[in-house]
């Protein structure tokens, strides 16, 4: 590969799976189209009687206890840098997602960022004009999950099982730097996680590989990283060994929270993508998270306790969570067998179970919705 003397192309060659095509924004419920009509004294009323009428499951009590957590303060493991070029923003900020979300985890940082749903691209910040006016702090969020069949608050227990998946602090360093350079309007993580396994390239000045040298090369005490291409290769192999660690998580936090009849984020579509003779990590998630009856805090204790650790330093070698992961669940194969006579029925059981309780819960917040004139609509 030859450099140009202004610009370096990292062209991420190593990931065979193209990204998928970008989502359609899903269609939404008439229950929510008509929730939105009201007037924020009645939206306020049918929030209050959500929690009540969700049908009784574990999958529910777990995710709503996750939820609760959502508020604990965590410190920052590693300060944000201050943004090299361009201007921040929240990552992935026109991801079209199945979720709502209100709240974003930061990787490396190991802290939850509130932002507002209706300017994804920007945290939120409190507006003093509406404090202490009656109504004004009315959240429409957990219905509109609701009514799309997901748990109420399911972005605050999404946040939270992140949170508790990332616990190896070796790569918090690497992610502020990435997080601190932009491509545009993204980071470069989301640059990155772009156009992984695509042939387009992502291109970037040489400051920016020699503020990568500045802090990696001495701290590692790597000669490799004293010429810019070196540095190139070093930086690629450990975005890579990144976007393995925080994707793996990424992908079973999301397999937890959507129910399957919704498909993972794009850019974690390769999670779900069938392969002949084996199943997709988000029906193993699904498998292994039954088999545990919905005890998703032991799953996640598992999880955390048998991964293995991120290379020191990062671009020393790669990262494979899928031998861990695969004991986990190989470990629960029988229980699965003995519950439904084999592990294809026990997915078929478990996905049914699921797409049955989603469907409970949309219809059950639906019924709560007042009828035209209970709402004081005009005809």
């Amino acid at each position: 590969m030859s450099f140009s003397p202004r610009l370096r192309s990292f062209t991420l060659s190593l990931f065979a799976l193209a990204g998928s095509a970008a989502a359609q924004a899903p269609v939404e419920p008439a229950p929510w189209l008509a929730f939105q009509k009201l007037p924020k004294s009645k939206q306020a009323e049918v929030l209050a009687q959500v929690a009540a009428a969700l049908p009784v499951h574990p999958l529910v009590t777990a995710l709503q206890t996750l939820a609760s957590e959502v508020a604990h303060t965590h410190p920052e493991r590693v300060k944000p840098h201050a943004v090299r070029q361009g201007k921040r923003t929240v990552e992935f900020p026109h991801e079209v997602l199945s979720l709502p979300r209100r709240c974003l985890y930061l990787f490396g940082v190991g802290t939850i960022e509130v932002r507002d749903p209706a300017h994804p691209e920007r945290a939120v910040v409190a507006s003093k004009s509406t404090k202490d006016k009656p109504n004004a702090g009315v959240d429409p969020v957990p219905m509109h999950q609701a009514l799309r069949g997901c748990v109420p608050n399911a972005d605050h227990a999404l946040a939270v099982v992140l949170q508790r998946l990332d616990v190896d602090t070796t790569a918090d360093t690497f992610a502020a730097f990435l997080q601190s350079w932009r491509n545009g309007e993204e980071s470069f993580y989301e640059a990155l996680d772009r156009t992984a396994g695509t042939k387009d390239s992502v291109f970037f000045f040489d400051s920016m590989l020699g503020d990568f040298r500045g802090q990696f090369a001495s701290a590692n005490g790597d000669p490799s990283l004293r010429s810019l291409k070196g540095a190139h290769d070093a930086l690629h192999a450990a975005f890579l060994a990144c976007r393995q660690y925080r994707g793996f998580r990424e992908a079973v936090a999301w397999s937890l929270v959507l129910p399957p009849a919704h498909a993972l984020p794009s850019r974690l579509a390769r999670y779900e993508t069938k392969v002949a003779g084996a199943y997709s990590l988000r029906e193993q998630v699904m498998m292994v998270a039954a088999a545990m009856d919905w005890d998703l805090a032991k799953l996640i204790t598992t999880i955390t306790t048998a991964a293995p650790p991120l290379p020191k330093p990062l671009w020393n070698s790669a990262y494979d969570p899928y031998p861990a992961w695969s004991a986990i669940f190989q470990k629960l194969l029988p229980t699965m067998i003995e519950r439904a006579g084999s592990s294809d029925a026990f997915l078929q059981q478990t996905r049914d179970d699921w797409q049955a309780l989603a469907t409970a819960i949309a219809t059950a917040c639906e019924r709560l919705l007042p009828t035209t004139s209970e709402a004081g609509h005009k005809p």
